[in-house]
């Protein structure tokens, strides 16, 4: 710590890259932690005498480090960091040195970020510094495109957590269009986060929304979205990225898009007609996705829109088919909303390709439905067992020592190692958290994805949809309910008690919070 302010710059630079290897081993949290300010200040005023990545690097692990406690010191960090990233950028491109502090200074910014997630109050006080670099690297004609993956992390992190989006930050919307249909076309994955935030969090005002030349910010969105799949270039895996826009659209703009369902149907019809051989299935499980969405959207106008093109039995039957292969909870939550969501419709209205096949579809919906609420309840009795087995570890780690075959380390050793290992970037976790797809022909990570169908009960949805058509229409549903198999019908009774019990347990919920306030 002492040689942080050495009168010497080479051994001040050596001991502030050499504090990161130091600081998870025992006692350095004690030791640090009463001096943390000091240590900020040091480091800053290191970087400001010369812009070295390593030094910039070793601050952000004190700031990974000790997450819990920057709080305080947010503002001014994102302040410092956000000077000498406009300091080490004009130092010019000859500089490697620079360049790669820079690069780092937007990296430490991302992890200041992180550490204050819980406190979204305060990400408004860091726009100030954070929007004009965002909107200086968006802009430029790709001058800046080194930097480009570490502003859209910034950005995604400024367009999740706060619950407004301001005008300001609004303005790096067309930005982002822009640089993708400029010079950053393979940037798209990294895009689609913030655009989702943005539609997501002002679905008003990005329907309102203009750019300077007129052009509506939604068909910008239609633009990315068409022009990734059109492009031979583009991997399956960027084409479900930007088929995903179109969910976000359809979920958060609830009857204000109909007339876009038409362009949705023409993209994802065509490119599910493209994949109908392809041995994974994952493409066009997306493609489903959307027809999913758009059934939930307005059941009538997508049934207009497949019977327009003559495909709507042809779907159904496909889909019913590559149902079994849904694995991920979003594929099969939204195949249960839109094939229930066909049942909110008078069988009168109905295309004949889609009365005719009534029973199967009724019979998809609820044996998806009733393979998630199984799942569900089973994955909860696997969290409680690992829950009881860590407990009995624990347990049998206070009472027992290390056996004859066993390495004796020490808690010191163990971080030391850890710290290493995070640092030497091994293993296929590092390259994920790096950008790099390890597996392209993986599943997607579409766990994170938002929206608001995530407050929708698929049990509970089901259960009143299918209640609601026998009531209005017995007759009709009568007939349905003759063809289905006895197992089917099982299924269905099982469905409907899990729905009673899921409504119960959301009313006594209701009640307690009531009770609480």
């Amino acid at each position: 710590l002492q040689r942080l302010s050495d009168p010497a710059l080479p051994v001040q630079i050596e001991a502030s890259k050499a504090l990161r290897y130091l600081i998870e081993s025992d006692g350095a949290e004690v030791v640090l932690l009463p001096v943390l300010p000091n240590l900020l200040s040091e480091y800053f005023r290191i970087m400001n005498e010369i812009g070295n990545d390593e030094v910039v690097a070793a601050l952000q692990v004190i700031i990974d480090k000790f997450g819990d406690h920057i709080e305080p010191h947010a503002v001014a960090l994102v302040n410092q960091l956000s000077v000498a990233f406009s300091n080490y950028c004009a130092v010019g491109d000859d500089d490697d040195d620079s360049a790669m502090a820079a690069a780092q200074c937007l990296e430490c910014i991302a992890t200041v970020l992180k550490g204050i997630c819980m406190r979204p109050d305060l990400f408004k006080h860091l726009e100030p510094n954070l929007i004009p670099i965002i909107l200086k690297i968006l802009g430029n004609d790709g001058e800046f495109i080194e930097y480009l993956e570490y502003a859209l992390d910034i950005l995604t992190f400024l367009t999740y957590f706060p619950t407004e989006l301001s005008p300001q930050l609004w303005e790096a919307f067309p930005l982002i269009y822009q640089s993708f249909d400029q010079y950053a076309f393979d940037y798209l994955s990294l895009m689609v986060m913030p655009l989702e935030n943005f539609i997501g969090k002002s679905p008003d005002y990005f329907l309102a929304a203009v750019t300077s030349d007129g052009v509506k910010y939604i068909d910008l969105i239609f633009k990315i979205v068409g022009r990734t799949l059109a492009e031979d270039r583009s991997s399956e895996s960027e084409c479900r990225k930007a088929l995903s826009l179109y969910m976000t659209v359809l979920h958060n703009c609830n009857g204000k898009v109909d007339s876009y369902l038409s362009i949705i149907n023409d993209v994802t019809l065509l490119k599910l007609s493209q994949q109908v051989n392809a041995e994974m299935p994952l493409t066009r499980i997306a493609c489903y996705q959307i027809i999913g969405s758009c059934l939930f959207y307005n059941p009538l106008l997508e049934l207009q829109e497949l019977e327009k093109r003559g495909v709507t039995q042809q779907v159904m039957t496909e889909w019913t088919k590559d149902a079994a292969k849904m694995e991920k909870w979003l594929p099969r939550k939204l195949t249960v909303l839109g094939m229930a969501s066909i049942f909110h419709l008078p069988t009168s209205s109905l295309p004949q390709s889609v009365a005719s096949q009534l029973p199967q579809i009724m019979a998809s919906a609820v044996e998806m439905c009733e393979n998630m609420y199984d799942d569900a309840e089973k994955k909860e009795d696997e969290e409680d067992d690992v829950l009881e087995e860590e407990e009995e570890e624990v347990d049998n780690e206070d009472e027992d020592g290390y056996g004859e075959d066993e390495d004796v380390t020490s808690e010191t050793e163990e971080a030391y190692m850890d710290a290493l290992n995070k640092l030497s970037g091994t293993g296929d976790i590092s390259n994920f958290l790096v950008g790099e797809d390890w597996d392209q022909d993986g599943d997607d990570l579409d766990d994170d994805y938002t929206s608001p169908i995530d407050d929708i009960d698929q049990l509970i949805f089901l259960s009143e949809t299918l209640t609601s058509a026998f009531q209005k229409e017995p007759e009709a549903y009568k007939q349905v309910q003759a063809a289905l198999p006895p197992n089917v019908v099982a299924s269905c009774q099982k469905v409907f008690a899990a729905a009673e019990t899921q409504r119960a347990q959301i009313a006594q919920v209701k009640l307690t919070n009531a009770q609480a306030k």
